[in-house]
């Protein structure tokens, strides 16, 4: 389905509205048309020698009904034209948010976030200006034309000929018109994407703009995006300064009437009926800038629907199960066989991992080691179904991971990063996140385990305490500890740490290491740490290097046969000699 039948087929969801539009359009059109007509009859009226005022009041009172019926007509086919066009907006909005939600890991690492907001928010706002008043005015226009033209035939066929010679040129100025306007209406939406995502970017980093003294740098490369898009609007401008349809509709209208006179004044033509007549040509204008607009409008809602559509049909999905498996015992065994991953998902050069082979007991502790590049982190996005493998499987208590409805995989996995995230909401949403309707005492006894229930009651608002965006107002530490939280309140079966306790002092440290012993109980682990102790500890050590797995392990045995576990404690203690060395 292409991007305008997708359009199409969302304005269509809302038919009765549709319906309910055409039908008030066609009778606000209509009494505006036919007013000319009941003008036309009291100028004939008058023109009678032995007239009388009763017909000229009848009439008048006609043209007032008109009047009401074209006012009411008006304000509902408008009220409709806006409700169709919001629908249409707020569905598709959600309709593209919630594939971006559902899109792989490896679409949103690709794609600008500037770029995936101006089409949510700047696109979507062009589709529901071509709506309303878009749509109403295409169907206005259309309705005029048919309306006015029939009346004009009827008062005087031979007058309404010049329409018909002028016609060619009116349909090749529109046609010229839209065919230029196409590729500036595509350039149009396309530089104000780039305009959100360099803004975002820079007001996402503008710690580093500052730390670095770029602010006029970023200021002059936002300033030259801005000139490039006021260029696209300018040439838009002098094309549609140039459309010359409403300069053909005045010149038909003014020959029209000279026309009309000398046809009067050879008796042709009635005085009242050159009036009906050129009033009727009259009406002929606002169709002929309602086309011009709605075929502008027409171009960049079609650019920015094709934007939008596109984004939302890139085959970048983890894919659902066909017939998924409920994963219920959650014993957290975990096993890898022959697992590969590239991240361009062809090139074998460029593996992250090679051919990974472990098996975890369910309940271990597992310490995942390795220099930066390693795969540390993508083995554990691959666990997560972020990403599939590009060869081989994972299975969790014997089932394939691929055969898990993704929400259910999800919900047994808990994650605390090294960069913890923290939405701008209180700390009491933050910590029931995985588990919205979670009481305030579970919240509390979850907070009490990751050592955070202290530094909480300590807040003015205590668990309502806002956070600010990202956890701003939150210390390093303190976002680490309502992460913990976060974990223990879903109970997850598996359990990642990502580096959790990196960059704090000691007292921290010794607090966030208590909430992990914490976590750790009856739970399968990974940890991904420099920490000598805590990989020490560790049921099982697996060491990695360019993506392949050199061994995996407990601590005594490692550190007499590989390596690059060896080097990581030489340097803090004397160690026993080696029974094999793996490399140089």
């Amino acid at each position: 389905m292409g991007y305008k039948k997708w359009f199409v087929k969302h304005i269509f969801k809302e038919i009765l509205l549709f319906l309910v539009m055409l039908l008030f359009l066609i009778l606000y059109i209509g009494t505006v048309s036919i007013t000319p007509l009941l003008i036309g009859n009291v100028f004939a009226e008058l023109s009678k020698p032995s007239g009388t005022i009763q017909p000229i009041l009848l009439t008048s009172l006609y043209i007032v009904i008109a009047g009401v019926i074209r006012t009411v007509g008006d304000y509902i086919q408008s009220y409709t034209n806006e409700l169709i066009a919001h629908k249409v907006t707020k569905n598709v909005t959600e309709e593209f948010y919630d594939d971006m939600l559902e899109k792989s890991q490896e679409f949103h690492d690709r794609v600008r976030i500037g770029d995936v907001m101006a089409r949510a928010t700047y696109d979507t706002r062009q589709m529901n200006i071509f709506i309303s008043p878009g749509l109403k005015f295409l169907f206005e226009a259309l309705f005029t034309l048919t309306f006015s033209i029939s009346l004009m035939i009827y008062i005087d066929p031979k007058l309404t000929l010049l329409l018909a010679a002028a016609l060619p040129f009116y349909i090749f100025t529109i046609w010229e018109y839209n065919r230029k306007l196409g590729p500036i209406s595509k350039a149009q939406v396309e530089q104000n994407s780039l305009m959100n995502a360099r803004l975002q970017e820079s007001i996402t980093g503008i710690r580093v703009a500052r730390a670095f003294v770029k602010e006029k740098e970023e200021i002059s490369a936002f300033d030259k995006e801005t000139e490039k898009l006021r260029e696209i609007n300018t040439r838009r401008g002098i094309l549609g300064a140039r459309y010359y349809a409403i300069i053909i509709t005045i010149f038909i209208t003014a020959v029209s009437f000279l026309w009309g006179a000398y046809e009067v004044s050879v008796g042709n033509m009635t005085l009242a009926n050159l009036i009906t007549f050129v009033m009727l040509m009259m009406t002929l204008m606002m169709p002929t800038w309602q086309v011009g607009w709605t075929i502008t409008q027409f171009q960049i809602g079609m650019a920015a629907a094709k934007r939008i559509y596109e984004m939302k049909e890139r085959e970048e999905y983890v894919p659902e199960p066909t017939n998924p498996q409920e994963w219920q015992n959650r014993f957290g065994d975990i096993n890898f066989e022959n697992v590969s991953f590239s991240y361009n998902g062809k090139s074998s050069r460029s593996k992250a991992l090679n051919n990974i082979n472990f098996k975890v007991t369910g309940g271990s502790t597992v310490a995942i080691i390795g220099n930066p590049g390693s795969g540390k982190s993508t083995l554990i996005k691959l666990l997560m179904r972020l990403y599939d493998p590009t060869s081989g499987t994972i299975y969790v208590d014997d089932i394939n991971i691929r055969d898990i409805n993704i929400a259910n995989l999800r919900d047994n996995i808990g994650v605390i990063e090294q960069e913890v995230f923290l939405f701008s909401k209180t700390i009491r949403e933050n910590i029931a996140y995985g588990k919205p309707h979670a009481t305030h005492e579970e919240i509390e006894q979850a907070a009490t385990l990751a050592q955070a229930h202290d530094f909480i009651m300590g807040f003015e608002n205590k668990y309502d305490t806002i956070v600010g965006e990202r956890g701003v107002t939150l210390s390093g530490g303190q976002k680490q500890r309502v992460a913990i939280a976060r974990a223990l309140l879903v109970n997850p079966a598996i359990l990642i740490l990502d580096d959790a306790s990196s960059a704090i002092d000691a007292e921290t440290e010794r607090k966030i290491q208590i909430a992990i012993a914490n976590v750790l109980k009856d739970r399968t682990t990974f940890i991904i740490t420099h920490r000598l102790a805590t990989i020490k500890n560790a049921d099982i050590i697996i060491v990695l290097r360019n993506g392949s797995l050199m061994d995996n392990g407990t601590h005594s045995e490692l550190i007499l046969r590989n390596i690059d576990y060896r080097r990581l404690f030489e340097r803090f203690s004397e160690l026993p000699p080696m029974e094999k060395v793996e490399g140089t």
